[in-house]
């Protein structure tokens, strides 16, 4: 039985920064770069978490996809 997460729940200035975060994702080029923005997105979304939540940093990159 596959394990289904439950949606996180963030305000909504964090999810414009998230989509913010998520344009400057796509439009770098430099791939050191990206992942910057993807491990900056990432200790953001852990915040708006319950404590214990895992948040992989492939998950955001395959969040910005």
């Amino acid at each position: 039985m596959p394990i289904t997460r439950k949606p996180i729940e963030i305000p909504p200035q964090v999810a414009r920064q998230f989509a913010a975060d998520m344009k400057a994702y796509h439009a770098e080029q430099d791939n050191n770069q990206r992942d910057r923005i993807a491990v900056g997105t990432r200790h953001m979304l852990l915040e708006h978490t319950p404590t214990g939540t895992k948040l992989r940093l492939s998950e955001v990159k395959s969040y910005s996809s």
